[in-house]
């Protein structure tokens, strides 16, 4: 159990708000014969050691494109696994809209298809998100007559059906 853990959730939404990575560290002891872990192991037996912010501003030329799509009338998504206040403030510095709306991965799970296609029109920014996520955001664009592309620099991101996809991933 983490100790005073509403405290260190204060901490780690402050700096996403402040569009920060965090960063957690705890140790625990192994059995020298242990040759293979898995998160079963994880769940006893933790030293919480704390958190490290990391900053990662958006480059220059990414707001420069953002900027450029907007003005020729392309809408831009992001989709990412970052915490929901970090992919916030990194739209804000993005102007990736004019009020970027922020909608989780466990948000998108209680939604019905129909609702997604509606979602997807006025959300831009999509935070904790898995492939899956990505995917059923790809086809309900596509249903609302969109033409759709994709780019992204992480393992979680993936094809989209009929080679379209949706700009996701690190703008940064």
């Amino acid at each position: 159990m983490l100790p005073d853990a509403p405290w260190w959730h204060a901490q780690i939404a402050a700096a996403g708000e402040n569009g920060e990575r965090v960063l957690g560290f705890a140790k625990m002891q192994v059995a020298t014969t242990t040759d293979r872990l898995g998160f079963a192991t994880l769940d006893h037996g933790l030293q919480f050691l704390g958190l490290v912010d990391l900053i990662d501003p958006p480059r220059s030329e990414v707001i420069a494109a953002i900027a450029e799509c907007r003005s020729a009338g392309i809408a831009v998504k992001m989709i990412t696994g970052d915490h929901a206040g970090t992919a916030g403030a990194i739209a804000r510095q993005l102007n990736l809209a004019d009020t970027p709306q922020v909608m989780t991965g466990a948000e998108l799970d209680g939604l019905s298809d129909d609702a997604l296609r509606e979602t997807a029109e006025i959300v831009s920014v999509f935070a904790r998100t898995s492939p899956e996520h990505k995917m059923r955001l790809v086809r309900a664009l596509q249903a609302n007559g969109h033409v759709v592309a994709m780019t992204g620099d992480g393992v979680n991101d993936v094809p989209s059906p009929d080679g379209c996809g949706l700009i996701s991933g690190d703008a940064r």
